[in-house]
C-alpha cells in the first residue's frame, strides 16, 4: 500500500522508485516531533525514570516543539537515566555577560567537528531522544504562493519507540541552570528524501550502549551516525494542527485524505 502525497508517491514501509522530488524542503530538520508513549521509555531504553515522571512536561507528547521540555537518556555513574531537558542546545556561555545563542534543535552528523560546542559534547555528552515519530513539511510546487505546505508524519509500526541520536549540554544561564540537547541529522533514507534532504539520525537499539558509552572516542561514536533503513516506517499526510506549536493533541497525528487536506490548503 502507498501513500500519496500530491504527486509524489511515498511507499509505506518501504522505498520509493524513481518518485520525483516535488515541494523538496530545504528547512532545518528536524523541527517537530512525537513522543505519544513515554510509558514505555523505561522498558525499552532500560532506564532509570527518576524524577522525570513529576515534571509537568511528563505526558503523551503529539507535537514535540523547540524550547519545549522532552525526555532525554543520559548516561550518569553507569545506569541509564531520564532528564528532562530543553529541545535547542544552550551553550554553557549562553546568558552571561549579555550573550545569546541561537536556536541550536539540530546538529548536521557530517560536521560536528566544525562547531566547538558540537564537538565537546560528542566527546563527552552523547544522549538518546526518545520518540515515536517526526514531521515534515512538503510544499506543493503546483500550488498558489500563498498555500501552507503538508504536513507529513513519519513513523514505525504502532506502539514501537525510537531513539534519535542527539547530544546534551549543561549551562548556568540568567535563569539559572538548564539542561538542554539537540537531535543529531543526517542523509535522509527514501521515505523521508522525496520530502527532505535531511532527517533525525535514528539509532538502532543494539548501538545505544555504545553511543551513550564515555569510553568510546568521538570518532567511533561518528561512525555509528549511518543512515536508518526503512523497516516498518511510514509516511502519511496527517492534520495541520501540527502547524502550531500551541496544539499537542492526538488530532496533531491523524491521518487525512488528501483532499480534506487541499481544501484545508486551498
Amino acid at each position: 500500500m502507498r501513500t500519496g502525497i500530491g504527486d509524489l508517491e511515498i511507499p509505506r514501509g518501504g522505498a520509493t522508485t524513481g518518485a520525483p522530488i516535488l515541494g523538496h524542503s530545504r528547512a532545518t530538520m528536524c523541527g517537530r516531533y512525537t513522543l505519544t508513549r513515554g510509558d514505555r521509555i523505561a522498558e525499552d531504553f532500560e532506564a532509570s525514570l527518576g524524577d522525570a515522571p513529576k515534571h509537568a512536561w511528563w505526558k503523551p507528547r503529539f507535537n514535540v516543539a523547540p524550547t519545549q521540555p522532552a525526555p532525554v537518556v543520559v548516561l550518569q555513574e553507569g545506569q541509564r537515566t531520564v532528564e528532562m531537558m530543553r529541545w535547542g542546545l544552550v551553550p554553557f556561555w549562553a546568558g552571561t555577560d549579555g550573550k545569546r545563542a541561537p536556536l541550536m534543535i539540530n546538529a548536521r552528523a557530517e560536521s560536528l567537528e566544525a562547531k566547538a560546542m558540537f564537538r565537546d559534547a560528542v566527546r563527552r555528552r552523547r544522549c538518546l531522544v526518545p520518540a515515536d515519530g517526526f514531521f515534515e513539511w512538503l510544499r506543493d510546487p503546483k500550488a498558489r504562493s500563498k498555500a501552507k505546505p503538508r504536513p507529513i508524519y513519519f513513523h514505525p509500526g504502532p506502539g514501537r519507540l525510537c531513539a534519535f541520536a542527539g547530544l546534551w549540554a549543561h549551562a548556568r544561564t540568567d535563569a539559572g541552570e538548564v539542561l538542554s540537547f539537540t537531535i543529531i541529522t543526517g542523509t535522509p533514507n527514501e521515505l523521508v528524501r522525496p520530502v527532505h534532504d535531511r532527517m533525525p539520525v535514528i539509532l538502532a537499539p543494539a548501538l545505544y550502549g555504545a553511543w551513550l558509552d564515555p569510553d568510546l572516542d568521538a570518532e567511533a561514536a561518528h561512525a555509528l551516525l549511518g543512515t536508518p533503513p526503512v523497516g516498518d516506517w511510514i509516511a502519511e499526510p496527517v492534520s495541520m494542527l501540527v502547524n502550531s506549536a500551541g496544539n499537542d493533541e492526538p488530532a496533531c497525528i491523524q491521518p487525512v485524505e488528501l483532499r480534506e487536506q487541499q481544501q484545508t490548503l486551498f
